[in-house]
């Protein structure tokens, strides 16, 4: 039965002052952070990482990760490299009370194996972990270091010693700068992801997505996307919709995709973003590489220099 005028009032003036139902409307729901299989290791990666190579090691820092593990993000992305060890140290800091919620990835520059191993213990002890769950051989940009950390006494060896004594769970690779040398590791076997930079830029110089991605999906490697934002951000100054760029690089067969931290400020809109992806068509994708294509140069792309 319909409620007549002054019935209604009288309603609606009892919600306004006591709270009634009618005066209640139910939060909207948030869509879920999208998550797809990180190759073979068994984890279901967020679309959304932790890219920390920017981070400061301060309260403020510490705050926006809980908030982005709260949000949904369960991949933290870290090195002994970035900011001095203080990227490793402000995730420790997290870690102490949101391990089991996390796949903790790092790295090492190391070339040796008791190089890579003692790497380990300190970036372990860094994080106040018991087991990394990833360990990467960064930033292998050339045949020659591919060589060197696969030979004898090479970092590899090391990370396999440091699997077996259970310090580390899975054993990866980043390139930035050559896609045939990422190539042909992942061919090797040895290796369980590669980090590799995607974007709409990256797409005219050595690009790693037309062999290196799919190549990596059918052995079931993991891939981990990078430096979608960084190269236009360069290019515009800023000014630029990060929307476009995120939504085509999580468009492309990757697991996951870092996206830097400079401020809390930026937690909100980019898990945003991640929540309401929609796969990007083929136009819109092969448009947006034509609208970047003037900015396309080793100059902006400095990941490229050879």
């Amino acid at each position: 039965m319909s409620l007549s005028r002054r019935q209604f009032l009288r309603a609606a003036s009892a919600a306004a002052v006591g709270g009634s139902a009618l005066a209640y409307a139910e939060p909207k729901a948030q869509a879920p952070m999208p998550k797809r299989p990180f190759g073979k290791t068994g984890w279901n990666a967020s679309i959304y990482a932790l890219g920390s190579a920017e981070i400061p090691a301060t309260p403020e820092a510490v705050r926006a990760i809980h908030r982005l593990i709260d949000g949904g993000v369960n991949y933290l992305d870290t090195a002994p490299s970035y900011q001095g060890t203080r990227s490793e140290s402000a995730l420790g800091e997290v870690l102490k009370t949101r391990r089991p919620s996390v796949f903790v990835a790092t790295k090492t520059l190391e070339r040796s194996a008791d190089g890579a191993l003692r790497e380990v213990a300190a970036s372990k002890g860094r994080l106040g972990i018991d087991r990394i769950d990833l360990i990467q051989i960064h930033a292998v940009n050339d045949d020659a270091t591919l060589d060197q950390v696969l030979a004898k006494g090479g970092a590899l060896e090391g990370l396999r010693r440091a699997q077996r004594d259970g310090l580390v769970a899975h054993v990866g690779i980043t390139g930035h700068t050559r896609p045939e040398v990422i190539l042909r590791a992942i061919e090797t076997g040895e290796f369980e992801s590669i980090l590799v930079p995607v974007s709409p830029l990256d797409h005219h110089v050595s690009d790693f997505a037309t062999e290196v991605l799919p190549r990596a999906n059918a052995l079931g490697i993991g891939v981990t996307g990078m430096k979608a934002l960084k190269g236009i951000e360069r290019a515009s100054g800023g000014k630029f919709e990060a929307e476009a760029y995120l939504r085509y690089a999580w468009t492309l067969p990757v697991s996951t995709l870092t996206i830097g931290l400079r401020r809390e400020s930026e937690v909100e809109p980019n898990l945003a973003l991640a929540r309401a992806f929609k796969p990007m068509p083929k136009a819109e994708r092969e448009a947006l590489e034509a609208k970047s294509k003037e900015w396309a140069d080793v100059g902006v792309l400095w990941w490229k220099k050879r």
